[in-house]
Formats: structure tokens, sequence, C-alpha cells
């Protein structure tokens, strides 16, 4: 059903909710789909072949996905007769590829094999490359069901150069998937583990591109939205400003009519005194011009002042109806705003989600703590990711030869071909990738399954495992052609003899060892694993330590030394970290691992952050046997 649901979105098509292959079709979808077939042979009867060929292929893709395949089948196999009867290629590609897959569900593999088969001579008589290796996939899965080993490989190893040159991730992550199933049924654990670190690699950049690109909407709507704001604030401000230049404007007209009625009470009385002066001479015609010049100005005046209050009350109401306007178009800019930012936020919590997913896949990857404690008892590990993932790993698994007989201590032990049956140990390493957070996760995962591949294959001298190790991450980076500079920073111990002597050899990273009251350090090799190569051939240097006192060893990162912190706001530093070993080593491992934990708590303080991932590993060897 999986495959058929596949095909299905790939083709545009709904696949209708909750029914499965073996259900009754339902009535009513039953009476559907044979009006459809009744139209669809009307119109082939009229000869209308184009109007036809839809119908009966959305007939035959409904009964497939409800289970009836045996209508499935004979229906495509008409839409196919019809494609190929007008010409119709594209058309008769698609059903070639539906009837194969629906063969596939049948497990009728020859079948499926022939359509296919059909359908890849006519993408190549197109040319369409795209088409060529997806179809030679399909084929190749088919042949593999078969048991036509070969036949697949081959098949699998086209589909895959067709995808390298096309440069297409995801057809060449399909096919290094592929080729990793079939090489390992063939036997060639090499070749599988070579194609599923490429399958990895390609996974991890088709999400890191998916995640990226979501990211980047995120910023963009976050942007435009803060964008819009600022405009709103703005025209809100310009509106405020005119109105109170008109509020004092009115104010100013309203100063002036006072003075004006003042002034006019103060003619007044100054014409009733000469009035009373003259009256002898002239006050009947003194006081009818005196009556009528009153009456005229308090109607001048009246309508002056009713014409100036109904202006500026005018302007007044529309200035209050513009920014009631303004304010309702800035509330829907704020919801507009406060959809943006939930859409963000709701994003934010995706990816969150994605990383909190990745963390717990990063964790099941790590071996486990039993793990080393059944070999060496007296250990820590401790890891403290800046963020949620971390670019800092762990790794150790102890190995034999593969003769050597299987015991309740080493039944978890890689069991090495090229080794002698006498020739055991244990590794351990503490690695710090370029960058944190799932930059530097990703890192991890590629270094973790290298490192993991390169003991199965025999390398377990720690100086020539860095050594493949660095020519891996440059081949698979391309750092050779691009200006990728990842890479990783070691420090590694094979532990040998049954706990006798430790052979030590680092990339940057160093090596403490207390013994006999006395801090020790052993420097690794000035150079990472992986980054940018100057000189023709990097090596790295073996250094090998004989254990006969009991002797407590530390592997570590450099987020312990560089943290920020204390009453001047400094890095830790390598002096005060090996002086607080010095301290700590004669307590048993996990009580030396609280006393870190404290220490760098109180050192970090509330107000310092965490610059960067930190791990330290502590183990005790006592120059007694391990039994390994």
């Amino acid at each position: 059903m999986k495959k058929v649901v596949t095909i299905l979105l790939i083709l545009g098509l709904s696949v209708t909710p909750g029914f499965l292959p073996g259900q009754t079709i339902p009535a009513a979808l039953q009476t559907e789909m044979e009006k459809n077939i009744e139209l669809a042979r009307s119109y082939e009867t009229a000869g209308d072949i184009n109007s036809a060929l839809p119908l009966y292929t959305k007939t035959a893709t409904t009964y497939w996905v409800n289970g009836n395949s045996e209508e499935a089948r004979k229906l495509f196999i008409k839409a196919i007769a019809l494609s190929e009867r007008i010409g119709n290629t594209n058309a008769l590609k698609m059903l070639l590829t539906n009837l194969g897959m629906l063969y596939v569900d049948e497990e009728n593999y020859p079948e499926a094999i022939v359509n296919f088969e059909k359908c890849l001579s006519l993408n190549r008589k197109q040319n369409n490359k795209t088409e060529i290796a997806s179809t030679l996939l399909n084929i190749a899965n088919a042949q593999k069901e078969l048991g036509q080993l070969q036949k697949s490989l081959n098949a699998a190893e086209e589909a895959s150069k067709i995808a390298a040159e096309l440069n297409d991730p995801k057809l060449m992550r399909n096919s290094y998937s592929l080729l990793s199933e079939l090489y390992k049924e063939a036997g060639n654990d090499e070749k599988s583990a070579e194609y599923f670190t490429l399958y990895s690699a390609f996974s991890k950049k088709i999400q890191r591109e998916e995640q990226l690109k979501k990211e980047n909407e995120a910023k963009k709507i976050v942007s435009e939205a803060q964008s819009q704001l600022h405009e709103i604030k703005t025209e809100k401000e310009l509106t405020e400003q005119e109105l109170m230049a008109k509020q004092h404007a009115l104010t100013t007209v309203k100063d002036s009519l006072q003075k004006v009625e003042q002034l006019t009470r103060e003619q007044r009385m100054e014409i009733d005194l000469l009035a009373k002066e003259n009256a002898l001479r002239d006050a009947r015609i003194k006081n009818q011009i005196l009556i009528r010049n009153i009456f005229i100005i308090a109607i001048i005046l009246t309508l002056g002042i009713a014409g100036l209050i109904t202006y500026y009350y005018l302007q007044k109401k529309r200035s209050n109806e513009l920014l009631a306007h303004q304010k309702d178009m800035l509330e829907v800019k704020s919801n507009e705003l406060m959809e943006a930012i939930k859409q963000v936020e709701k994003q934010n919590r995706d990816i969150t989600s994605s990383i909190n997913y990745a963390q717990r896949i990063q964790q099941a990857l790590l071996p486990t703590y039993n793990t080393l404690v059944t070999v060496i008892n007296d250990s820590f590990i401790m890891l403290r990711p800046r963020e949620i993932v971390s670019g800092d790993f762990y790794w150790f698994a102890g190995y034999t030869g593969a003769d050597s007989s299987t015991s309740t201590s080493n039944r978890h032990f890689i069991h090495v071909p090229s080794l002698k049956e006498d020739e055991g140990g244990f590794l351990i390493a503490a690695v710090d990738c370029t960058g944190h957070g799932v930059p530097g996760a990703f890192m991890s995962m590629i270094g973790l399954n290298l490192i993991d591949n390169l003991v199965r294959t025999g390398r377990v001298r720690p100086d020539l495992l860095l050594g493949d190790l660095h020519k891996l991450i440059r081949y698979l980076l391309k750092q050779e052609e691009s200006d990728n500079r990842d890479g990783m920073d070691i420090a590694i111990c094979n532990i040998k003899n049954d706990g006798q002597t430790v052979e030590f050899a680092g990339a940057k990273n160093p090596l403490f060892y207390v013994t006999n009251g006395q801090v020790n350090q052993v420097r690794g090799d000035p150079v990472p694993v992986g980054g940018l190569q100057k000189e023709k051939e990097r090596q790295y240097t073996l250094h090998t330590i004989h254990i006969d006192t009991p002797t407590c060893f530390y592997i570590f990162s450099d987020g312990y030394i560089d943290q920020f912190g204390g009453p001047y706001n400094q890095k830790f530093s390598s002096q005060q970290f090996k002086e607080l070993l010095l301290k700590v080593h004669q307590l048993p491992m996990i009580q030396q691992q609280e006393i870190l934990e404290t220490t760098m708590d109180e050192w970090q303080g509330s107000e310092n952050k965490q610059i960067d991932d930190i791990m330290v590993i502590g183990f005790r060897l006592n120059a007694k046997p391990l039994g390994i």
C-alpha cells in the first residue's frame, strides 16, 4: 500500500482516506466509478480518445487504491492501448510505471520488469535522464526481489552515474541506498559501507537544505512585518503632529476673537461719552448713527465668529475621521503582524522539535556508558552540549581477532578478520568537530560512522586510524576542490595487553594522565583531522605508555578549559584543569565527575553563557588484567 500511495501522490491524484486494499468499496464510490467507465466508453465510441483516456486512468487508480487490483490491471492495460493508439508518449510512460508498480504489489516481479523496461525504452528515446534514472531504480528493485543480483547491481550503478551527472541529491541518495543493500547481499561489506556513508551524507544534506529554506522564509516574514510596522508608526506620528498644529491654530483664533470683543466694548463706551457731550447739538442723529453702526458691527462679528467656528469644527471633524481611519488601519496591520509572529513562532517550534528529534537520534548512536563500565568499571563520561545537539562526541569499542572465542565480557566486541586470534584491545576516543549545534552534530554523525567502519576493517593503531580518517573526511567533503575546511580534533587511546599498555595519538587534543602524584601531559599533533592540508602527507605520532602502577587517564575537548568565568571573567585554563585533576584523582571516577560538574557550574556562574560543547572522559587502570 505504501508503494501505491507514493505513486498516486507523485501523479497528483487523491487517495480516499480511510480505505485500504482488501476493504469493500463503498456503494457510492462504486457507482461513481461505473459511471466514469460508461462515460469513457461513450467518448471512445465517438472517437474522442483524449477525453476517454483520463477517465480510464482515474478509475483504474481508484480500483488500485481500494484493493481491487484485477479491475485496475484491466483498465490500465486498456488505457495503455489507447495511449499507444494516439501516440501520447507521456501518458504511456506514466501508465506503464503504474502497471509495473501494481505488479510489484502483487509480487509478480517478471511482469513488473517487462513494463518498467518498456517505460525505460521510451525515456531513452526522449533522452529524459531524470526519468531514466528513476526507472532504472524501479527495475533494480524488482530484479533484487527476483534474486537477479548482478542485473540489479548493473541497473543501480547506471542510475547512480546518471544521478551524479545530473547532480540530483535525491536521486543520488536513493541510488546509494539501494547499492548499499545490494553490495551487502553480495557480501561486499566494504562497498556496502562506502555507499551507506554516501547515502547518509546526502540524506543529511537534503535535510539541511530544507531546514535552511524554512529558516530563510521565517526571516523574510519577520523582516516584512517589521518594515510594515515601522511605516504604520511613521504615518501615525505625522497625523498626530498635523492634528496638534490645527488645534493650536483654533486656540489662536479664539484668543483673537476675545481681543476683538474687548476692543468693541471700549469703543462703545467712548461713543457713549461723545454722544453725551454733543447731545445738545446733534443728539438724535448721533444716536441713530451709533445704533446703526453697533448693529452692523455686531452682525459682522457674529457672522465672522460663526464662520471661523464652523470652519475649524469641520477641519477638526475631518482630522478626527482621518485619525480614526488610520487607527483602524493600524489595528489591521497590527493583527497581520501578530499573525506573522505566530507563524514564525510555529516555525521555530517545528525547527526546535526537529532538533530535539535529532538529539534523540544522536544519543541513540553513541555507545552506552554500561558498555564502558563492563570493561573499565572505574570511569566516567561528562558531556555538556552548548545547544540541543552536540558537535563533541565520544566513541569506544572493544575488538578481537576474528577467530577468538566469545565470552560474556567480549560479546559486544568487534571481531576483525584481519587481526590475529590473540590480538585484542579497547579503543576510546574524545572527538571535537568543527562548530556546534546542528552543523557540529552533522559532522559528529559522519565521524561516528567513519571511525566505526575503519576499526571494522582492522585499523586499530591510533596514529594510522587518524591518518585514514583524515583522508576519508577530505574525500567525502570534497575539500581538495572546494572551500570546505570542516574537520575534527581527536584524542584516541588503544588499551592493549589486557590493560598493561596504552597507545595514544592526538589531532590537536592532548592526553593527561596522573601517576605517582604527578600530572603528565602527552601533546597531540598540531594538525586536525580533515580541513586544509598544506603538507604532502599528513602523519600522526604514536605514543606508548606502560602501566606498572595505578594511573588515571583523561581525554577531553577544549570546551572545559576555554569556558569563561570566575571573578575576573577569564578562561578556566589548562593549568587550572591539571591542578583540579591532581586534587581529585584519588577519588572514584564517578565522584571526580561530580566535582568537575560542580566546579564548572560555579566557575561559569549565572552571568556567563556556555561558549562551546564540553566533554571530559576519565578512566583508571590499576596495572591489573582487565579480562579483555
